[in-house]
């Protein structure tokens, strides 16, 4: 449907005008609530080439809080051939400024700055300057600066995304120790109805309207709610049944027999193709017929949250951060994460009985307008009052934590409810794990090579780590030169012996590489070409997003790019 959730509209009417108007589509996605996440973001990008300004202008236009541009570049002829962001009068000067004041064009309510400084002179001489901001991205980093980052920022617990463009490929890596999500918002949501486990107030409503479905009309029987119809339906199953509702796919098909039994029985033969209600019905029974129950993501969820609390460890790792903009953003949001995540435990446990709170969400349906009326207002109610009981499990658990009981508001519990299905927690491994040979997975890389569909794509990250390699071993990229590209190619085939002799010592197994890509790599240049620097940069912001917001499921936690075929790779390295 079109119009959005009552939540939404209450949001979007609580808004600044101007920024309803400005922000509008972005706002039906990630709601108000989102957006203030964004604009709390300070956001630091090291090196201001094409595709970090490519990622910073997909943040800058939904409104993100601040930027800081760190690069000692200046600008060259070559950089106006890839980077929208400078024009022909800015060459020579520091390129963290060009492109600082033409990205805050985009939007005047962002703050932009920039420090013309190599980014990884800061970050030997003053790591601290990374404790000014709450999100750091990097791109066209040599690894060993790279590395350098991941550390400071793992430190401080800071979110990292490394971005990166090289000829016709790129890749993008979200490094965080740990993500949760709550609002994931999912393509196929389930239907929370709880036909199998009715509530009272559910039943005392069907039994006043419906309580005797023969008296009804034929046209009031078309638009009885296929919910009523099910409950009937189920409860003539468990007479005939000994008590036992339906689990199987057979006994599911029993199901859809009897509530066409019935349209025959109230319609006659061949007379209900227009009664839609039974059709929807059937078309619910395989997922509106079955017990409540707690997803596998949302159980790992609650087992490691009563974990923590046994442990009065609620933020788990980000509590040791450093830095003060993170600690107010970051740990905050972490700790209210696995408070609600203990609740909600106690919650199944207690009070729902090994169910979650109920969502409150009626689907849409062919019913009377009164009836429909009253059955969205007894869910809505039914899911008003689980939340109450979970809050109250809130307010517990931080009392006993040192916290106010009012530290968490109902608002922030009853949005989780509502989203308690599909809540999701995701440990990250870190760089040096993946860049450690010992640590490295090396079944997993041997898993895509041997895949012909991903190979391409995963021997370019091996071409890449090789080419990082050649530049720290001859402190320039295979390939610069013109004349340089033959002879670099047995060259860089060293360095990929020398990459992937590595793998095979940890492993026993071998890895192996087209010599026709080692080719292509040398030809690439280490160029930064415009076209893959919008894809990767394009890629990298709405990773960017997904963390910022707590919304939408980030990758997990590498994606390759390879422009020679148009395709992607999506590994956890």
């Amino acid at each position: 449907h079109s119009a959005p959730p009552r939540a939404l509209e209450r949001e979007l009417r609580s808004m600044d005008p101007h920024k309803k108007k400005r922000y509008d589509r972005q706002l039906r996605m990630w709601g108000e609530h989102g957006q203030e996440a964004l604009e709390q973001c300070k956001l630091c990008l090291l090196n201001g080439s094409a595709t970090g300004t490519e990622l910073l202008k997909n943040l800058v236009l939904p409104g993100v809080g601040s930027f800081t541009v760190v690069d000692g570049a200046t600008v060259t002829a070559r950089d106006l051939g890839n980077n929208f962001f400078l024009e022909e009068a800015h060459i020579g000067r520091p390129r963290a400024e060009c492109v600082t004041a033409l990205l805050q064009e985009l939007n005047e309510h962002v703050r932009g700055s920039f420090v013309s400084e190599n980014p990884g002179s800061l970050l030997r001489n003053n790591p601290g300057f990374l404790d000014e901001f709450n999100f750091i991205v990097a791109t066209q980093l040599p690894e060993p600066t790279m590395r350098m980052l991941a550390d400071a920022c793992a430190e401080r617990n800071l979110p990292l995304v490394v971005l990166r463009s090289y000829g016709l490929v790129g890749t993008v890596r979200v490094a965080v120790s740990e993500h949760t999500v709550v609002e994931a918002h999912p393509d196929n949501a389930p239907t929370d109805l709880r036909a199998c486990a009715p509530f009272p107030e559910l039943l005392a409503f069907v039994s006043e309207r419906f309580g005797d479905l023969g008296k009804l009309t034929t046209a009031a029987r078309k638009h009885v709610p296929y919910i009523v119809l099910l409950l009937h339906v189920l409860d003539l199953y468990r007479a005939a049944h000994g008590g036992v509702l339906p689990a199987s796919y057979k006994e599911k098909q029993l199901v859809k027999q009897a509530l066409g039994q019935l349209a025959e029985g109230w319609f006659g033969v061949g007379l209900a193709e227009d009664a839609m209600n039974f059709e929807e019905a059937k078309l619910a029974v395989n997922t509106a017929v079955a017990p409540p129950s707690v997803p596998s993501n949302t159980r790992a969820v609650l087992v490691e949250a009563l974990a923590r609390l046994s442990q009065q460890l609620p933020t788990g790792p980000c509590e040791a951060s450093s830095s003060p903009i993170v600690s107010d953003l970051v740990v905050i949001k972490s700790r209210n994460f696995w408070i609600l995540a203990a609740a909600l435990a106690r919650f199944v446990e207690k009070e729902g009985n090994g169910a979650l709170p109920l969502v409150g969400t009626l689907p849409d349906m062919t019913a009377d307008t009164s009836s429909y009326v009253d059955l969205a207002s007894i869910y809505r109610a039914k899911a008003a009052a689980d939340a109450a009981l979970v809050h109250a499990h809130v307010q517990a658990i931080s009392v006993m934590l040192g916290l106010a009981e009012d530290a968490l508001p109902i608002a922030e519990t009853r949005l989780f409810c509502k989203n308690a299905h599909f809540l999701k927690w995701t440990r990250y491994r870190s760089i040096a794990e993946e860049l450690t040979p010992a640590t490295a997975r090396v079944a997993e890389l041997g898993k895509l090579l041997d895949d012909a569909s991903q190979a391409q794509g995963t021997s370019f990250y091996l071409l890449l780590r090789a080419a990082d390699a050649f530049q720290s071993q001859y402190n320039r990229w295979p390939g610069t030169m013109d004349d340089d590209i033959e002879s670099d190619v047995p060259l860089l085939k060293q360095c990929v012996g020398h990459v992937l002799a590595e793998y095979k010592q940890q492993s026993g197994g071998s890895l192996v590489i087209p010599d026709d890509l080692v080719f292509e790599m040398c030809r690439f240049g280490a160029g930064e070409i415009h076209p893959v620097a919008s894809i990767v940069g394009g890629v990298a912001s709405q990773e960017v997003i997904k963390l910022v917001t707590g919304q939408f499921e980030p990758l997990n936690n590498t994606y390759i790019y390879n422009g020679l075929n148009g395709t992607g790779v999506v590994a956890e390295l």
